[in-house]
């Protein structure tokens, strides 16, 4: 005791020590000393290592270390069987001692897997059992161990329990299982009562039993259960056991504490059983309605019996439901009461029959109860109506009828009818609504509620009605109703008030109601808002109004909208009522299992139990369907409705694979799988139902196509299902049916794949089965002409169809069956001929069948009735000698005859579906499928050979795929894409493929065609050596060889294999002697069926079972792979066939090998739909207006942020997706389809924006016209390159004299006016002459190049310039070999040009100084000199120098200087000369010119636009509101623009002058009258919205247009807007003075010395040349001082300078920047106004050099050499413009105008 305060002080071997003093062998004494030792040893440790807040307890980890490996080290031990009893019984201990510890260690991984191992490993030793069971509910004890408990633990514990043996092994599971029960609380305590009643004469175990019940009685039902049980048990006196007393009192306080209240409701039913009792005369207490004992205080008093029996209230209403109950029940009354007519009372004998009917009626649903047909509801609702009316019935007995009623009356509308067709019924029910009882009122007034939203009878009783008068004592005991305490009462009445005032003769009876009493609106407006208080308000209602909580009047019933729940401190908010509500179906369970709490199997299976009880057999995970009503109207339900707006169905299904592939363009499919009767082939024809139905077409060959799809349904069917004894419709083949569709949506051909016929069912079937159904159909309902020619019989006479003993199955109709057989056949195409051959095929099998064959004495066999073998050699057209092949077949006679049936029915078989494929060929071509997998499901049996391992093999393989693309393929993409989220483990069968099909190392098939191969002529040789071979398989796990048979563990579960036979069916081909026969038959058909039988002389083994069963696999699952699956994942409820059983058992272990358990962890962690950018944006791109603008997709960045913000101005919210590396994934499919919403509504949208501009077009015409063309004329893109061109004008920097026509107001920096960067020929050509790439030009231009030749003079040649980011690149067009090519002949780096050299003279010659090169400089003649010296230094960051004085020097090699000097010649009548190095040059405009201003626009009177509803009302003067630049389309991701095609523009002829206005004295004539405006004052005040304007009273307007549609526009104060005429009226108009004499205008300034006019239009050439002598030279000379004129008019800005983006705020007279606001009539709702013309985005305006600093123009330099502008700061990149179509052609028009202006 001393050590045990210290850890280190304890040696490994003390520590053993004690440790095996926890062993049951142990004396008691010891075992005492060994627990004070194990808690003196935890004290003391925590103790030493207090925990400190905030972080880990350090005792309890250091516990763990010490007694984990001690625990560990004995469970683990497998070899000492005492080992592990010392450990487990040491581990009970320790949970005692210290549970901290003790939980630690049992979570570790492992631990619970050890002990589930020791009780496989010693199954029979009760030692182990006892103390694996003493641990478990030590550990259940805690709710960290209790979540770690597996379910086969609970198992074990739960048979445990119940066995007799040991008694302490028994009472142990039981406190096991009592610690963590929750849902078995009654069974567990009639267990441990059981075994205490029982349990005479040893209480060794009375510990663990009274310590279970003391963990069960804190359940109420539990402490019921213990207070009434009569049995008694006096306690051994002897005992003096204080764990055992403590425990019984522990038991009966938790009795005495519990004394439960009965509700108001419960009080009110209990009354109701009372008096309906005391109605009877009977005052006793029934066994049937016991009160609630815990009521009595005797009954407690007496809680010391607690050891009695026990007597469970069971619920058997499930039961009598399953046996047909209520059927009886409405049968009984029927036979009783319809004998009499409905006038006469029924028989009070009848009453308790009529309420049974009712209570399940209320209890249950009606569907539960009568059935999905409304025909049995409406029969039941006569006698509940008379229970109610009967003069007999006690008031329990009209309440069940009530309800009863009001249950029915929510099922449909017939039902209200009929109930409301009652006589005296609604006048009975209107009197309840007046009863004391709260119970009955309630129900009357719920029972009115639904009736008057089903019936229209009741609603025009209560509203409908033109009556007011009749109406308004109905509104009024409805309003009474709706102002009682009883909440429920006040939910029905308010919602059949909500209902009934849709009519407007309701709404008026309430008004006169407030009228007359003022009390209607106070108790409507109290159900709005309980805080609501009127002036009407009585005193009566001062409590409830000051206090709401008192009477919660803000709850809104089911039939009058939802109340939301109020904030704090705020007003309650009441949604929208909707009385439908209230008739919605009340949902069971979940309907998408991703929204379970609780993830397990069980979980999952409570669910589908939950949903299956009421009826509802379908349930999704995520996309996933888990299987009916199958009607045209339920499938109109689904058609283009999202699976959330509808209950889960296969129409669902069949409806979003259907919409994927029209919207997505992809190919689907739906993988339907499960139980062999689980309803695959259901679903599969549904399906194709579905699609036949929605996908449209009215074509006759598509109407065909959808025929023969539903038409193979009842053909493939009758050949390839037959009845087991799990299906009575059991698809005994695979198939595969693809629907190819064309681009329309529309189906136009489709193909079937068969998988795998089970044609060893033609020669045999167990008990009880059949043979395929063509054989019974056949033999059945064949025509008489068809009987004669083959001969046919019954199915009785056939060995093939007689030897199960089954001829009939319920539900089937064989004759009506054969008819809808011989009806497909029509429709596939199939002719008389081809349906004859295929029935003489059936006929031939059935014959076959019968041959029966006897020994003969020297040990061969003979048949035994020669005249069958006749007529079968007759049917196939041989020689009836050759029918003795039949017994030649190496002796197996039986075998062969078999083995040729087979053969003839699968072939046959394969005929049909290649039949079928040909008639449903596509008729055009296909753009995409919709496949459909109809496929055989698991098969377990008692005697599985290889037909089943065929099977299952695909099963698996489908597995594979559901692995592969819901949750392998899921994981591993989220990894790729690095998507946030939680990893799920999962089982990957594809280890189970392998071992099936692997060739190397070689697995079952393998090993089955190599012994075959080895012992092909003895079958069971081939099976010997098949056996041996598996021994090399048993290296797997999942593989393990027994002998004879051998095991393989399937993901659906472990199946064992006979390898009997197996080798012979894996070979599955007919003898020589068969093949023979059937290549005699003189019938063509026949031979078809056999057209590829083998080679006799090839050597090639032919392919086996197992190698086509493979090949097929292998081809499904690639087309699988290729479509976006859809699954279905039926679950079969029961084995046998029942329509109300449900084996739980069976349908854990469905959902278990279907791995329903992954797929909800992996859609609940994962996202339902993911995609790529690219797609996302292109389905998407139309909900932002970030990305599209009018239908256009104009995103610039990637597709990755264009899909970001497509998800942003959604409003989706953040966790709902994530950007991954390549796609984006969305979480829930809820907010797919609200994207789909969204695109589906703007297109809408869009259609009524259209319609609308169509119908406001003539209107808008002529006047938006104009506006076109003042938009036009303004040209606000002129700015930005005026920008541009200002920083040119700073480059120079006012050196250098300019040309007149660079100052042109229109003269525009465009960069590229040979367009490289575009598509043109021209522009193509440079960019591969220069080798330019993806490089961006910047600037391109014509120019000339100064060339020197030896022994020549200089001259220029003209090259082609183009400048890039890089390099300025010179090419040369030159002809060779007849032909004109293009060459790059210089490319001078712009980092090797040191600075440019120009003249301070007018002309266009500029040089660029480079380094030393053997070229030398190149020195250029180019007309746009200035823009491109301001190009060079905006892409150099200004590093160039710009030179510019009276001359040029430049290199003119690498060490040679030549100087081109600049002579002023006023000769030179155009341009420049150039001779001898030097160039004669006119003088120019002064070189502090800047450009012109644009000339002013024509001054007019604009009116706004105020016709149509589309645009706002005001002109371009008017400052509205600005929208949102239009940006360019922008090609969709991943696809290519296609280039616009560019037409020329005509150049319109030039004009004439017009001569100037000649002066003269006559005074101008006055100005016109000015028009009388009608003046308007408004009569009321008037509160515009945006388009409208504000009115005050008796403010006076003017009218300036008149609409017919009430509306009219009006100016006050400058502003205009529109305003109601009838708020209106005329101002008389005022007598107005005669106009005053006005003084004549000033006279017009002189006009200039040379008529501008010239500068305008360009003078023809004809007249060139008498006018160039006629002038003076010096009238050439640019007047500064003259007022500038611009060549096209309306580009000036209204400020007049030469910057136009400079413009001054205008002021307003009240000082405030005049802005009319954009206003526009008052549309509708539903219009859209488009946005105006809107700017074109402007880079910012690059910074003023440092030499043109100021407004003032620079000095002139000192020096030639002056430094470059813009070396304090860098201009900044300016961005490319693109200039509108034609505007490279105005450029060139211009520079050829001002040459031709120079000239003259």
């Amino acid at each position: 005791m001393g050590k045990a305060q210290d850890v280190a002080a304890f040696l490994p071997d003390e520590l053993s020590y004690i440790v095996e003093a926890f062993a049951p062998s142990q004396p008691e004494s010891s075992r005492s000393k060994a627990y004070l030792v194990l808690s003196a040893f935890c004290q003391g440790t925590r103790s030493q290592n207090p925990q400190e807040s905030g972080s880990n307890n350090s005792a309890t980890e250091i516990l763990e270390n010490v007694f984990q490996p001690l625990i560990i080290s004995r469970i683990s031990n497998y070899q000492e069987q005492d080992a592990i009893i010392v450990g487990l019984s040491f581990f009970s201990a320790l949970f005692h001692v210290d549970w901290q510890s003790a939980s630690r260690v049992f979570a570790q991984d492992g631990l619970v897997e050890y002990v589930t191992d020791a009780l496989d490993l010693f199954p029979s030793s009760a030692s182990v059992a006892l103390e694996v069971a003493h641990m478990i509910g030590q550990a259940s004890g805690h709710k960290a161990c209790r979540a770690l408990i597996p379910e086969e633990i609970i198992t074990w514990l739960g048979n445990k329990s119940r066995q007799a043996t040991d008694k302490n092994l028994r009472a142990a599971a039981a406190i096991a299982l009592a610690a963590p029960s929750t849902s078995k609380d009654m069974e567990l305590a009639k267990l441990l009562k059981g075994m205490v009643i029982s349990d005479k004469d040893s209480l060794s175990s009375l510990n663990d039993v009274i310590e279970g019940l003391a963990y069960l009685s804190v359940d109420p039902d539990v402490k019921q259960a213990l207070a009434n049980d009569p049995k008694r048990k006096p306690l051994p006196t002897s005992t003096s056991n204080s764990s055992l007393l403590f425990g019984i009192l522990l038991i009966i306080s938790n009795l005495c504490a519990y004394r439960p209240r009965l509700s108001q409701e419960d009080a009110q039913v209990a009354k109701l059983k009372r008096m309906a009792k005391a109605g009877n005369g009977s005052n006793t207490t029934t066994a049937e309605e016991p009160l609630n004992a815990l009521e009595d205080d005797a009954t407690v008093s007496g809680a010391l019996d607690v050891f009695q029996g026990i007597r469970l209230a069971l619920d058997n209403r499930g039961k009598v439901l399953q046996s047909g109950g209520a059927r009886s029940l409405s049968r009984v009354i029927q036979s009783s009461s319809y004998s009499t007519s409905s006038s006469t009372p029924i028989d009070t004998s009848l009453l308790p029959a009529i309420q049974a009917l009712a209570k399940l009626t209320i209890t249950s649903s009606p569907l539960q109860v009568f059935g999905p047909a409304d025909g049995a509801m409406i029969d039941a609702i006569r006698p509940l109506s008379q229970l109610l009316l009967h003069s007999s019935s006690n008031l329990l007995q009209q309440f069940e009828a009530l309800m009863a009623l009001t249950n029915l009356a929510s099922q449909s509308t017939g039902c209200a009818d009929r109930i409301s067709s009652t006589p005296h019924l609604l006048n009975k029910v209107e009197l309840l609504m007046l009863e004391d009882h709260t119970l009955i009122r309630r129900a009357a007034t719920e029972l009115i509620c639904n009736l008057v939203g089903g019936s229209e009878k009741v609603f025009s009783r209560y509203g409908g009605s033109p009556d007011v008068h009749a109406t308004k004592s109905k509104l009024q005991v409805l309003l009474a109703m709706s102002d009682m305490d009883d909440l429920p009462t006040r939910l029905a009445a308010s919602g059949a008030l909500a209902t009934v005032t849709s009519a407007s003769t309701a709404c008026q009876a309430v008004f006169e109601l407030q009228s007359d009493h003022h009390r209607a609106f106070s108790i409507i407006a109290r159900l709005i808002d309980p805080s609501v208080t009127l002036e009407d308000d009585g005193p009566d209602d001062g409590e409830a109004a000051g206090n709401p909580g008192l009477v919660h009047r803000g709850a809104i019933s089911k039939k009058a909208g939802k109340k939301t729940a109020p904030k704090s401190g705020g007003a309650t908010k009441v949604a929208k009522a909707d009385w439908k509500e209230g008739f919605k179906k009340k949902q069971a369970g979940v309907s998408d299992m991703t929204l379970l709490t609780t993830i397990n199997d069980n979980s999952i299976n409570d669910n589908l139990q939950k949903r299956w009880t009421v009826g509802e057999i379908y349930t999704y995970i995520g996309g996933v369907l888990i299987s009916g009503i199958y009607t045209d109207e339920t499938l109109q339900k689904y058609k283009g409705k999202n699976r959330l707006e509808v209950p889960p169905h296969v129409f669902s299904i069949a409806e979003s694979a259907y919409y994927n592939m029209n919207a997505y363009h992809e190919n689907q499919c739906v993988i339907i799988s499960g139980e062999s009767g689980a309803g695959k082939t259901e679903a599969a024809k549904r399906i194709m139902q579905y699609i036949a139905a929605v996908s449209g077409g009215e074509d006759g060959s598509i109407q065909e196509i959808k025929e023969m799809v539903l038409a193979t349904n009842p053909l493939l069917e009758s050949f390839g299902c037959a009845k087991t004894l799990r299906n009575n419709n059991s698809s005994r083949h695979g198939k595969y049916l693809e629907i190819m569709f064309n681009s329309h949506g529309e189906p136009i051909g489709a193909q079937i794949t068969n998988y795998l016929l089970e044609k060893g069912r033609v020669v045999g079937q167990l008990e009880n089965e059949r043979n395929f159904h063509i054989f019974y159909q056949f033999t059945k309902a064949a025509s008489d002409e068809q009987r004669e020619q083959f001969g046919l019989q019954g199915p009785e006479a056939y060995h093939y169809t007689s030897r199960s003993n089954c001829f009939e199955v319920q539900d089937i109709n064989d004759s009506n069956d054969y008819a809808d057989t011989l009806n497909a056949m029509r429709i596939i195409g199939l002719s008389d001929q081809e349906q004859n051959e295929i029935f003489r095929m059936i006929a031939v099998i059935l014959w076959l069948g019968n041959v029966e064959f006897q020994d003969m004495d020297d040990g061969n066999a003979a048949i035994s009735d020669t005249g069958i073998t006749d007529f079968i050699a007759y049917l196939i057209e041989v020689d009836p000698a050759m029918s003795s092949k039949l017994s030649e077949a190496d002796g197996e006679q039986a075998s062969g005859r078999d083995a040729l049936a087979k053969a003839i029915y699968n072939n046959l078989f394969e005929w049909i579906v290649s039949r079928i494929n040909v008639s449903m060929k596509p008729r055009s071509v296909s753009a995409q499928v919709i496949g459909i997998l109809d496929i055989f499901g698991f098969e377990i049996f008692e005697d599985n050979s290889f037909e089943q391992l065929c099977i299952n093999y695909v099963n698996e393989k489908l597995q594979q795929i559901f692995i592969e693309l819901t949750l392998k393929t899921e994981q591993e993409e989220y990894i790729r894409e690095q998507i946030k989220w939680t990893p799920i483990n999962y089982f990957n069968n594809k280890i189970v493929c392998d071992l099936i099909e692997e060739r190397k190392p070689p697995g079952i098939f393998a090993a089955l065609n190599d012994a075959c191969a080895t012992a092909h002529a003895d079958p069971a040789a081939a099976d010997n050596s098949f056996v041996q071979r598996t021994a090399m398989l048993s290296s797997s796990v999942h593989f393990e060889a027994r002998g004879s048979q051998f095991l393989v563990r399937h993901y659906a579960g472990d199946v064992m294999y006979n390898i009997a036979g197996m080798t012979d069916k894996n070979k599955d081909a007919l003898v020589k002697d068969l093949f023979d026969l059937v290549g005699s038959s003189g019938n063509q058909f026949l031979q078809t069926l056999f057209s590829d039988r083998p080679d006799p002389s090839s050597k090639k083994r032919p392919p086996t079972a197992g190698d086509r069963i493979k090949a097929s696999a292998g081809a499904l699952v690639d087309n699988l792979m290729k479509a976006q699956p859809s699954y279905i994942r039926t679950i079969k409820p029961n084995q046998n066939r029942s329509a109300t059983e449900y084996d739980t058992k069976a349908i854990l272990h469905q959902i278990k090998y279907l791995g329903l358990q992954e797929n909800i962890r992996v859609r609940r962690a994962g996202f339902a739909y993911r995609n790529t950018f690219e797609k996302m944006v292109e389905r998407f791109y139309l909900l932002s207006p970030s990305t599209s603008y009018a239908g256009e997709y104009t995103w610039q960045g990637d597709a990755k942020t264009g899909c970001e913000q497509i998800l942003k101005d959604t409003g989706i919210a953040k966790d709902e997706w994530q950007m991954g590396a390549t796609k984006a994934f969305i979480k829930n499919p809820e907010t797919l389809f609200a994207l789909e919403t969204m695109r589906d509504r703007y297109w809408h949208n869009m259609a009524a924006r259209i319609q609308r501009a169509w119908r406001n077009y003539w209107r808008y015409k002529n006047e938006c016209a104009r506006r076109i063309q003042r938009f036009w004329k303004n040209n606000k893109e002129a700015l930005e390159y005026a920008k541009v061109r200002d920083y040119g004008h700073q480059v120079l920097a006012g050196r250098k004299e300019r040309r007149r026509y660079s100052l042109l107001s229109y003269r525009r920096f465009l960069g590229d006016y040979l367009d490289v960067n575009g598509k043109n020929i021209v522009g193509s050509d440079l960019r591969s002459a220069c080798g330019l790439g993806a490089e961006q030009v910047t600037f391109s231009s014509k120019a000339q190049i100064l060339v020197s030749k030896f022994g020549r003079s200089s001259k220029l040649s003209p090259r082609f310039l183009v400048v890039t980011a890089k390099a300025v690149y010179i090419a040369v067009t030159s002809e060779k070999d007849g032909q004109i090519q293009t060459s790059l002949e210089r490319k001078v780096p712009l980092v090797t040009i040191k600075s440019i050299s120009m003249s301070n003279l007018r002309d266009d010659w500029l040089a660029l100084n480079c380094n030393a090169s053997e070229e030398g400089d190149p020195i250029l003649h180019c007309h746009f000199k200035t823009e491109l010296t301001a190009n060079l230094l905006t892409l150099t960051q200004a590093s160039i120098n710009v030179l510019i004085g009276p001359s040029i020097e430049y290199a003119k090699k690498k060490d040679k200087k030549a100087l081109i000097q600049f002579v002023r010649d006023e000769t030179v009548a155009k341009d420049d000369v150039y001779k001898s190095h030097a160039v004669h040059v006119p003088s120019g405009e002064p070189p502090s010119s800047t450009s012109r201003p644009a000339a002013k626009r024509k001054p007019g009177i604009v009116r706004p636009i105020t016709q149509g509803k589309l645009l706002r009302a005001g002109g371009p003067s008017d400052k509205g509101k600005t929208s949102r630049p239009k940006p360019a389309a922008q090609p969709l991701p991943g696809k290519s623009v296609q280039p616009a095609a560019i037409k020329p523009t005509p150049v319109a002829p030039p004009k004439s002058t017009p001569a100037p206005p000649t002066r003269n004295s006559v005074p101008p004539p006055p100005p016109p009258r000015e028009p009388e405006a009608e003046l308007y004052k408004a009569k009321f005040a008037f509160d515009g919205q945006e388009g409208e304007i504000s009115l005050k009273k008796d403010d006076t307007v003017e009218l300036v247009e008149k609409d017919d549609n009430g509306w009219w526009l009006v100016r006050k104060d400058g502003q205009e807007g529109w305003a109601p005429n009838n708020y209106l009226e005329l101002v008389p108009p005022k007598p107005k003075a005669a106009p005053a004499t006005r003084s004549p205008p000033p006279r017009p300034p002189p006009p200039p010395s040379a008529p501008l006019a010239a500068v305008a239009a360009p003078i023809p050439a004809s007249a060139s040349k008498p006018t160039v002598s006629a002038m003076s030279v010096k009238s050439l000379a640019a007047d500064a001082s003259a007022k500038p004129v611009a060549v096209f008019p309306g580009l000036a800005p209204s400020n007049g300078s030469a910057a136009p983006w400079k413009k001054p705020a205008a002021i307003s007279a009240n000082g405030s920047s005049s802005s009319t606001p954009a206003s526009s009539r008052p549309s509708s709702s539903l219009g859209v106004k488009p946005p105006p013309v809107a700017t074109k985005p402007k880079p910012a305006p690059p910074p003023v050099a440092s030499k043109p600093s100021g407004g003032k123009p620079p000095p002139k330099p000192p020096m030639p050499t002056a430094s470059r502008p813009g070396a304090g700061a860098a201009p900044p990149k300016i961005s490319k413009f693109s200039a509108p179509a034609g505007q490279m052609d105005l450029a060139a028009a211009l520079a050829k105008r001002a040459q031709k202006i120079a000239d003259e």
